[in-house]
């Protein structure tokens, strides 16, 4: 598919529309800003998404864009954190432990907490991307002891609450 944009600027185009939302017009607003034209913009994204959802790719594209994805997303916010940790843990608690006031049955549907905390779907899986191998992951090269320890340490506390258990 030599027609499509480097998946190295695709990559990078899709980190800075991030928060877009699916809007055309501000997707093609910063395609263009960073020297793709609309047409370029489309037709890639339209590749780049058959070519990951292809079973014949075996995930390769999508596994040769996340990396490259990550990288600018942390470049896109000057390599900090997307996120505090006591955010996410807060938000990962209650995702957990919070139940659906309409049926108490059901856990609370994640999108209410993250709306509660003014986080968009988009902006939460950029943190869980970011925290997930740095406190729940003893494998990842990233995992850092004392922070999962920090992040067990607040689900207790929120969890606590939420459930009303006094320790």
């Amino acid at each position: 598919m030599s027609e499509l944009i480097p998946l190295e600027k695709y990559a990078e185009l899709c980190a800075l529309m991030a928060e877009t939302a699916g809007d055309t017009g501000k997707e093609d607003e910063i395609a263009l800003a960073n020297g793709v034209s609309r047409d370029d913009w489309e037709k890639s994204k339209k590749g780049y998404t058959a070519l990951m959802s292809d079973p014949k790719d075996m995930g390769k594209t999508a596994m040769a864009f996340m990396p490259l994805y990550q990288a600018a997303l942390e470049k896109k916010r000057g390599g900090g954190p997307p996120g505090s940790l006591e955010d996410y843990s807060v938000i990962h608690a209650e995702m957990a432990y919070m139940k659906d006031p309409d049926n108490p049955e059901n856990k609370i549907d994640f999108m209410i907490v993250l709306n509660n905390h003014g986080y968009s779907h988009s902006k939460w899986l950029e943190m869980e991307s970011y925290w997930t191998p740095r406190v729940s992951d003893p494998e990842s090269s990233l995992f850092d002891a004392e922070l999962s320890k920090k992040f067990s340490e607040i689900i207790q506390r929120e969890g606590d609450k939420i459930l009303g258990i006094e320790r």
